[in-house]
């Protein structure tokens, strides 16, 4: 009888090493994508349970969601004031109507909170079209150039809820 030895290439260290990090990269990635025939949605851990959403359409438009962040984003307007002391909880943005909006935590008094949405808004050259009130929300809209802002401060106990809505018209 006889017996028939396969030789095997060797492969070289480096090489298996080289695969070894790119699988392990790849299964700790922070950013998970699914794509369809109608666009896709990516998913990005920012850690300490932060994230951001981002939806983007065949047709280009896209639509992000941040939260658990605390901060502002930075392409948020400049011209729209942003109530302190606060706590950033969500961020959003979509490239429909150049929309973004933005929700608060503040522990002070709604009407503090609204007075300042008031003269801050008409200190960056926004010219307030309505404002309502109820004993738990108060609402403001306000215009400028092609666009507009919603603000809605609502009262939950403790803390008040400031939501910021800007876009174009």
């Amino acid at each position: 009888m006889y017996s028939r030895t396969v030789k095997r290439p060797r492969r070289p260290l480096g090489a298996l090493l080289v695969a070894g990090l790119l699988i392990a990269g790849a299964a700790c990635s922070r950013t998970h994508t699914v794509t369809t025939s109608d666009g896709k949605v990516s998913y990005q851990d920012k850690g300490k349970d932060a994230g951001a959403i981002t939806v983007t359409g065949k047709d280009g438009k896209r639509a992000t969601m941040s939260f658990n962040e605390n901060k502002v984003p930075d392409g948020y307007p400049k011209d729209v004031p942003i109530y302190s002391p606060s706590k950033v909880v969500m961020a959003q943005s979509a490239s429909d109507k150049n929309t973004s909006n933005l929700v608060l935590e503040s522990p002070d008094a709604a009407d503090s909170i609204v007075a300042f949405y008031k003269k801050g808004l008409d200190g960056n050259g926004w010219k307030t079209e309505s404002t309502m009130a109820t004993a738990q929300l108060t609402m403001l809209t306000a215009s400028k150039e092609q666009r507009q802002v919603v603000v809605q401060i609502t009262d939950s106990g403790a803390k008040r809820n400031v939501m910021q809505v800007v876009s174009d018209k």
